[in-house]
């Protein structure tokens, strides 16, 4: 009995499987195929070339003259000794070593996009703020306060800036961490 209901579930697959596989080949009838029109490239058309010779003028047109000498060559090693070395001064010296900073060029940009700003912390002692301020000026560095309203409480913020873009004030992070020994973080500056 088990095999006559094995033998009847194998045809009615295999039924199955062929008119899943045939059928759609005759009800699709004759498959058109798109092939594209080629057109013949044209031939170049005959052209009359005409050939003109461009005639320079021969008086002085007023210009500057360009001197077309070859530049001399560079030597290719230079060797000084300490007759011939350029002279540097104790104060240079030291300068060279410790960069003061300077006040950044200010930068021609859109200035109706907001600025960023390094927020160092936010306290609420206003003395000890006042005080980091003094030291970050004294290091030329653009620091002030802002006060804040947080859970009730009236805290100061510590900041430096503003500056056009993120990436000035990240460059300046390790110096005020350094400076201040507080782990400062860039944030958005709306005026």
């Amino acid at each position: 009995m088990a095999s006559q209901l094995q033998n009847r579930i194998v045809g009615s697959i295999i039924l199955i499987a062929l008119a899943v596989i045939i059928l759609p080949e005759l009800f699709d009838g004759q498959q058109v195929r798109e092939q594209e029109q080629f057109a013949a490239m044209p031939i170049q058309p005959d052209a009359d070339v005409v050939e003109k010779t461009v005639v320079l003028p021969t008086e002085d047109l007023g210009g500057t003259p360009i001197d077309l000498a070859p530049p001399k060559p560079l030597p290719d090693t230079v060797e000084l000794t300490s007759d011939d070395a350029p002279q540097v001064s104790q104060a240079a010296e030291t300068s060279s070593e410790t960069p003061a900073n300077k006040p950044a060029e200010p930068v021609t940009s859109d200035l109706s996009q907001p600025g960023y700003v390094v927020q160092l912390g936010a306290f609420s002692n206003a003395e000890s703020v006042n005080a980091l301020i003094r030291e970050l000026k004294a290091k030329n560095f653009a620091a002030y306060s802002e006060k804040v309203q947080v859970n009730g409480k009236t805290l100061i913020r510590l900041l430096v800036g503003p500056a056009l873009t993120e990436a000035e004030l990240e460059q300046q992070l390790p110096e005020l961490k350094k400076l201040t020994g507080l782990e400062g973080r860039v944030v958005r500056f709306e005026p």
